[in-house]
């Protein structure tokens, strides 16, 4: 969660960041959250006590939240088939890009949770394919069904196109051998690509339909970057040096998230400015204004411009304060409407199934907080309650308390993301738990008495963050965003090793290649992920037991160890052997001589 629940008043309080002993430093600041603290105790009791929708307070009736994610669950005794196309990449821009890419995928499945999903009319191996604009054929192929084909055609041809055109793709089968004589069976899938001018100022953030991965203009085009840095406080923090950026970007970190409010905005504006000279990339919050127009579309303005903004982050967690459904999406179309579609916009959502496609219908980033780490996931410490489905509030959301919690959580949401068809249009983030929950009360401890109770005993260690971070990646996500810094040293220490592993150009060759092939194992518990493309694999592992394990996996060439922590390896007979201790961790890379370093966008 991106801000620390505090007495759930509906008045969100960001306070986590500052410990006891910064008091006498950060007066100013205590002052403000003193009277923030105050107004939310004087509300206690006026406002609704839910969260993910779910009642959580002694004495409340069980509900049933509702909200829940829906699919048809049923299977078809005949084959159906899915057939889906989307850009490759968004947006284009003119005068820099001379031609699109279109993304066709047809496959068969017998399951009725694919809402576009048709029955075969007769058996068939290949779908003759055009994509057309205004009733233009662009270009034509031909797909094997159960696989996909990239087709590309001139961007000259929708020179005279809004600049977001509908693009229709027809997909269709010629019948032979018994079907002989049948008429073809069509197949008929729209999408739309953003052919935008060049922005008068600022920056454009590309997204990678095909990867997930963000794009941003470098040296030779535009290049990947793996997303890598944290949530920052603001206010007592960044606000009062501005040295703090410098050491991040020391520290190998791509991007800064500073959290609002922004209660000086002449010390916001030299935190911008600094980050731009730094070339840190920036996340730009607004949390607290999304759902007022007026003040939007100030912020819009006032950042727009920035050459360094990578993306827009409006919702903080809407499903656990139960925003209005319908909020992701009117600030999305609002910003899309004032930026011009030149950098995508993200939300955080907590909760583990509550209104999941109405909230993501809102962003083109989508990141989960899961946080598992010294939780009670089964019975909350802080209001003396159960958790389950349907009640309580234990700060992981129907969670069951160890790290796969995460994986888990990503997994759904790739699951959801299939089922809606939002696979290539969304990417997913992390937000790893990287906070120490004690810091959270420091200002109630007078004030409130039952919030002297914590949901997490502890922060996590350095080696559990970094088995949360290779767990997201694994399970998918392409970006990192931590909750929150300040944090720990161990932590900061694992983040910054890995941070630099990632943004490394071996690395993001293969993570983010169009073409590599991914495989996942998980044996006893160990999580390894291994991306193989010509002639280079990476391979991350994670082992969240409590005990040591060792697994195989089959690997060729050399071994680079990129980072580890409690692991060591031996390569023997085309096999990596780890052998892991607890919570041991590595990223490991094998390069054949003819490997070459290129750009993956190209």
């Amino acid at each position: 969660m991106s801000e620390q629940w505090n007495i759930r008043t509906g008045i969100r309080v960001n306070i986590r960041v500052l410990h006891c002993a910064d008091q006498s430093r950060h007066a100013v600041v205590w002052m403000r959250l003193l009277y923030f603290a105050l107004v939310s105790v004087q509300l206690l009791g006026t406002t609704a006590q839910t969260w993910c929708n779910k009642n959580y307070l002694p004495g409340q009736p069980i509900v049933p939240p509702g909200g829940r994610f829906q699919y048809d669950q049923g299977t078809s005794r005949d084959p159906l088939l899915v057939f889906r196309c989307s850009p490759i990449m968004t947006p284009y821009i003119v005068g820099e890009d001379y031609e699109a890419g279109i993304l066709v995928e047809a496959f068969t499945t017998h399951s009725l949770r694919y809402h576009n999903a048709r029955a075969l009319s007769f058996p068939f191996s290949t779908l003759q394919v055009s994509i057309s604009a205004n009733n233009t054929i662009l270009a034509r192929t031909s797909i094997e069904v159960n696989s996909s084909a990239e087709v590309y055609f001139p961007l000259l041809n929708l020179s005279h196109a809004p600049p977001t055109a509908t693009i229709d793709c027809l997909g269709s089968s010629s019948p032979s051998g018994d079907a002989l004589g049948a008429s073809p069976q069509t197949f008929h899938a729209t999408t739309m690509i953003s052919y935008l001018p060049r922005p008068l100022g600022g920056s454009v953030t590309k997204r990678d339909g095909r990867t997930g991965a963000l794009l941003l203009q470098g040296q030779t085009g535009y290049e990947p970057v793996f997303p890598f840095g944290f949530y920052t406080s603001f206010d007592g923090y960044l606000d009062a040096d501005l040295s703090l950026l410098d050491d991040i970007k020391a520290q190998g970190f791509t991007i800064v998230h500073p959290v609002p409010t922004f209660g000086d905005l002449e010390a916001l504006e030299r935190v911008l400015n600094r980050m731009e000279e730094l070339g840190l990339l920036l996340v730009y919050d607004m949390r607290h204004t999304y759902n007022n127009p007026t003040k939007l579309a100030a912020e819009v303005a006032q950042i727009k411009n920035r050459t360094n903004l990578l993306l827009w982050y409006t919702a903080d967690e809407p499903d656990g304060t139960s925003e209005p459904p319908e909020s992701t999406r009117r600030a999305y179309d609002q910003i899309y409407s004032l930026d011009g579609g030149y950098h995508p916009v993200s939300v955080t959502l907590n909760c583990a199934d509550y209104e999941f496609a109405a909230y993501s219908g809102g962003a083109d980033v989508i990141m989960p907080d899961t946080y598992p780490v010294a939780n009670n996931a089964t019975w909350s410490m802080k209001y003396n309650t159960s958790c389950s489905a349907d009640f309580g509030c234990c700060g992981c959301d129907n969670c069951v308390g160890q790290l796969e919690d995460i994986s888990q959580r990503l997994d759904d949401y790739a699951f959801r993301l299939d089922v809606l068809g939002w696979t290539r249009a969304k990417a997913v983030w992390a937000v790893p738990q990287a906070f120490e929950d004690k810091s959270a009360f420091c200002v109630f401890f007078f004030l409130v008495s039952h919030d002297l109770h914590r949901f997490w005993a502890r922060p996590p260690t350095g080696r559990e963050f970094a088995a949360e971070v290779i767990l997201s990646v694994n399970h998918g996500a392409r970006g990192i965003m931590p909750w929150i810094d300040p944090t720990t040293e161990d932590i900061k220490s694992a983040a910054s090793a890995l941070a630099r592993v990632f943004n490394s150009a071996e690395v993001k060759e293969i993570l983010f290649n169009p073409q590599v092939r991914f495989e996942q194992s998980i044996r006893d518990r160990v999580d390894v992920g291994k991306w193989s493309v010509a002639g280079a694999t990476l391979l991350m592992a994670a082992n969240p037991n409590p005990h040591n394990t060792t697994v195989s996996v089959s690997w060729s060439d050399g071994v680079e160890s990129l980072v580890y922590d409690g692991v060591r390896h031996r390569l023997s007979d085309q096999q990596l052997e780890l052998q892991l201790e607890s919570l041991g961790y590595g990223v490991y890379l094998s390069r054949a001589n003819s490997f070459v370093v290129q750009n993956p966008s190209l």
